[in-house]
């Protein structure tokens, strides 16, 4: 008798399964939320002071006349510091899962790295053809642009992420049409356009996730979900 009661009792009713699998699933969407808006500020700051640098340091009569490699080398620099960061915040949102979404995910985080690397690389074999500085400027800068703009257009098809998918058509709008006004005006267009909507939309999102993320009064906690 003991023991059929304890097995009785230690098999949980239809209700508390089902609350089991919701707090589960709840688990899997808050891990699987890579929230974009801290990324945006991170690229907002690096294209901000990257593209801001590039304008004030390369011209016919720059404000701070410096070599170019040292010009470029800040710029990639603080590109390359945002790139390592949304590496890093793709990989830790997508810490502990398994299955299809933390590959995909995964990937999709290596895909910034590995092209600015090869975007990189490109680009200096083709400054071995002897082409001029203006062009190899415009080079770097569409090109940095070209490759985030897609970036953020496939991670908002990832994700089904419209914010995503809007400034990736952003940062392509913007690009193209800077680059029409030469070198260094599309820095300052880059600059301004790029990093200032990319901090716009990064503070924008950020308030709607805290606010979001606020407790509702009429929330019930699930079994076993801490207080």
């Amino acid at each position: 008798m003991t023991e059929e009661h304890t097995s009785e009792n230690s098999t949980p009713s239809p209700a508390e399964m089902l609350a089991i699998t919701e707090q589960q699933q709840q688990r899997a969407e808050r891990a699987l939320d890579v929230r974009p808006g801290p990324l945006f500020g991170v690229w907002g700051a690096a294209w901000g002071l990257g593209f801001g640098e590039l304008y004030l340091t390369i011209g016919d009569d720059p404000v701070l006349p410096v070599p170019l490699w040292y010009a470029l080398g800040v710029f990639f620099g603080c590109l390359g510091v945002a790139g390592v960061i949304t590496v890093w915040h793709l990989a830790s949102s997508l810490r502990g899962l398994r299955g299809p979404s933390q590959k995909s995910g995964a990937m999709h985080g290596w895909s910034w790295m590995l092209g600015f690397v090869a975007l990189g690389m490109m680009i200096a074999a083709t400054s071995r053809l002897g082409i001029p500085e203006d062009v190899y400027a415009m080079l770097w800068t569409s090109g940095s642009g070209l490759l985030v703009g897609v970036l953020y257009l496939s991670g908002g098809a990832l994700t089904g992420s419209w914010t995503q998918y809007g400034v990736g058509l952003w940062i392509l709008a913007i690009n193209a049409a800077g680059a029409f006004t030469g070198i260094p005006n599309h820095y300052l267009v880059m600059s301004l356009a790029g990093g200032g909507g990319f901090l716009v939309a990064g503070t924008v999102l950020t308030l709607r996730d805290r606010a979001g993320a606020k407790p509702s009064p009429s929330h019930e906690r699930l079994p076993g979900e801490p207080e």
